[in-house]
């Protein structure tokens, strides 16, 4: 198959575009600057001569972008913590969706592999999260963006579009070239801090390599509509501090902070972020997530797709070494 891969030049889209190739297929690339698939795509051995330049927005370029092409993984889209971008990202992410999904099923591509997010999902009160939940998503732009889009292609799907919807967790693991997933700034403090806050909080982590995998193995035509949790394993945060102390060399401790004053502490930073914005993994949203987010169902990833969880101890050694090699560690 000819695939398009939009997203391509960060982490997910570009290691996506990796397992894409590895598994046979051809891959172009919807990019607005040609050059950073140089640090992106390209730095994963990847040929990436074959792209258009343009903009998930510019629904005349996602068309050039589509001709001719057998499948679609979209992956693009506007991540960020700053509340003055909320707007923008809920704009572009749905905009998007809607060029590149919705042109794809115009143009008869089969599969269209759509790259969602368990925080279109997320219940603090859930259980157990599955693909079949309703929308939700928690009130930050990004859970809200990511909510719209997902409610898009979930209707899609009703009307028969073969879309197939993944949803990761915190995708970690070594960078594509000098991208490295938002997750990995949490990785980053946590080094940086010794230890991690909080009683009850974790990390439903996954690596980038298996949730490229997953993307892979839904290349196959005619399977018709799908959703596939790619959550990761849960682990509790003692857990976490055991494998970076192991990892690093360093002494990793829990501080036990309640959970409550950690979602407290979110609130403030958002509010405080709006007038005086500095870099942090800390908001509203990342609290709620850290401290209240439930296990996946990731058994039909598992069975259906061939996903094969490696050692989430591989997945953060692999993601200290990147960062490490940045320099931001």
């Amino acid at each position: 198959m000819l695939v398009l891969v939009t997203g391509g030049t960060g982490f997910v889209g570009a290691w996506s575009a990796k397992a894409a190739v590895d598994a046979g297929h051809r891959v172009r690339f919807l990019v607005r600057d040609p050059a950073r698939l140089v640090t992106s795509a390209a730095a994963l051995g990847l040929d990436t001569s074959d792209h258009v330049v343009g903009d998930i927005t510019d629904a005349a370029s996602v068309r050039r972008a589509l001709d001719g092409c057998d499948a679609v993984i979209h992956a693009a889209a506007v991540v960020a913590v700053d509340p003055r971008r909320a707007e923008e990202m809920l704009q572009t992410n749905l905009a998007g969706a809607q060029n590149v999904l919705g042109t794809a099923v115009e143009l008869g591509l089969d599969p269209i592999v759509y790259v969602s997010s368990i925080a279109a999902l997320f219940q603090p009160g859930a259980r157990l999260l599955t693909p079949d939940l309703p929308v939700c998503g928690p009130p930050d732009a990004y859970g809200r963006s990511k909510a719209r889009v997902e409610q898009y292609a979930r209707d899609l799907q009703a009307d028969g579009a073969p879309i197939a919807i993944t949803y990761p967790g915190m995708i970690v693991g070594p960078p594509a070239g000098k991208q490295f997933g938002e997750a990995a700034q949490a990785v980053e403090a946590a080094v940086h801090l010794r230890g991690l806050p909080g009683r009850g909080a974790a990390w439903t982590m996954v690596d980038v390599r298996e949730v490229a995998t997953a993307h892979a193995a839904l290349l196959q035509s005619g399977s018709g509509a799908r959703r596939f949790m790619l959550g990761g394993p849960r682990i509790p945060i003692a857990g976490i501090a055991d494998m970076l102390a192991t990892i690093t060399g360093r002494r990793m401790g829990v501080y036990p902070v309640p959970d409550a004053a950690l979602r407290l502490v979110g609130r403030l930073v958002d509010a405080i972020d709006r007038f005086v914005p500095f870099g942090t993994p800390i908001s509203e949203a990342a609290m709620e997530y850290y401290t209240r987010m439930p296990d996946t169902d990731d058994r039909p990833s598992e069975t259906e797709l061939g996903v094969k969880y490696r050692d989430s101890a591989e997945t953060l050694a692999d993601t200290v070494a990147g960062l490490t090699e940045a320099g931001r560690l």
